[in-house]
């Protein structure tokens, strides 16, 4: 190879090089962006704030009060246009629960994008469903979990009610179970219309407020009457009808990015 010949190389070599490293910091400077998300829960019942210990009247005129109401909330993933996804980052699941006040909003962190959906699990899926003890919200000492064959509970809601036929008038929903045909692992699914996006740019804060709506837990696509069926503490068939209804009780009432 002659000198002009080993000099062209040479600059060729460089030029790559120089692209590479260009190309490689703007890769790195776009993987460290972060924008962040925070949902807030708004458990509500005949359009009031639904808190524990406080007596409410069922839509089958059946008075009830809880004293526990915990829902396991995951997967939260952001999809736009043209086809694409990103997870959030922080823990898979979060541990919603009324009388921790703090669980009742999730702040983690995401890369900015165009987004027009967002998709949850309500559950846990069944591969870690028989994982056996795990740490932080999927952590048995949280009081969700049955047995490494039955799982998670994913929705708990406990309280008294007169129309119980139970001792001392109590009722528990313990709902979950992953097992065809009566998987109860829901998703929370909204898509914005065609016009609408979130336009999530670094720094920025998409802000999210969702209403769940305990009268829907009681009769939503299946009627439960407290004074005919008082517990569910096993997967099965009844198990699987309630879960419809606790989907159906989220709906995403409003959202703004700050």
């Amino acid at each position: 190879m002659n000198t002009e010949n080993r000099y062209s190389l040479l600059i060729l070599c460089l030029t790559l090089m120089v692209i590479g490293t260009s190309c490689q910091k703007e890769l790195s400077s776009d993987s460290a962006a972060t924008a962040y998300i925070s949902i807030r829960f708004h458990p509500k019942i005949n359009g009031t704030p639904f808190r524990l210990n406080e007596t409410y009247t069922n839509s089958f005129g059946e008075s009830y009060s809880a004293t526990i109401f915990k829902f396991y909330f995951g997967q939260i993933a952001l999809s736009g246009n043209p086809q694409h996804s990103q997870a959030v980052n922080g823990d898979p699941y979060y541990l919603v629960d009324l009388a921790d006040p703090s669980s009742l909003e999730i702040n983690t962190t995401i890369k900015p994008g165009t987004y027009n959906a967002i998709s949850v699990l309500l559950g846990v899926d069944s591969a870690r469903n028989v994982s056996g003890v795990q740490s932080g919200a999927l952590d048995p000492a949280k009081g969700m979990f049955w047995t490494w064959n039955t799982g998670y509970i994913y929705t708990k809601l406990e309280g008294t009610s007169p129309s119980s036929t139970q001792v001392n008038g109590k009722f528990e929903y313990h709902i979950g179970g992953f097992r065809w045909p009566y998987s109860a692992i829901r998703n929370f699914t909204v898509t914005l219309t065609d016009t609408d996006t979130w336009q999530l740019q670094e720094g920025k804060t998409l802000e999210l407020d969702i209403s769940v709506d305990m009268d829907a837990f009681f009769n939503y696509s299946y009627p439960v009457r407290i004074s005919e069926e008082p517990v569910c503490m096993t997967p099965g068939e009844l198990a699987y009808q309630i879960s419809g209804n606790f989907a159906g009780a989220f709906q995403l009432t409003q959202f703004d990015i700050n």
